[in-house]
């Protein structure tokens, strides 16, 4: 699978706070099938600059009344529903 097919094509930044961030390095997948792509490499930095972002965004989310989140995360299901099969492909 090339990506293509569910309108994501890897381009190896992370997302942290809204904005795709780019790595310093990437590796390249060797899938069984498929396109291969650059994926960046998480480094320590990374992972805390995500972590602050979550623990910020704790505050709004962590302190948003049950039906707002229970809309959130049900828009959530219903995305990854909507991808299933691209879903299980990618992992397979």
């Amino acid at each position: 699978m090339d990506g293509s097919k569910n309108g994501f094509v890897p381009h190896g930044k992370h997302l942290i706070a809204g904005e795709w961030v780019a790595a310093e390095t990437t590796f390249r997948s060797e899938p069984a099938h498929g396109a291969a792509h650059d994926y960046g490499v998480g480094t320590p930095a990374l992972v805390n600059a995500a972590v602050g972002a979550a623990e910020e965004a704790f505050w709004t989310y962590g302190y948003s009344d049950i039906e707002t989140r229970a809309r959130f995360l049900e828009a959530i299901a219903d995305e990854i529903e909507a991808r299933a099969e691209a879903i299980t492909e990618i992992g397979t």
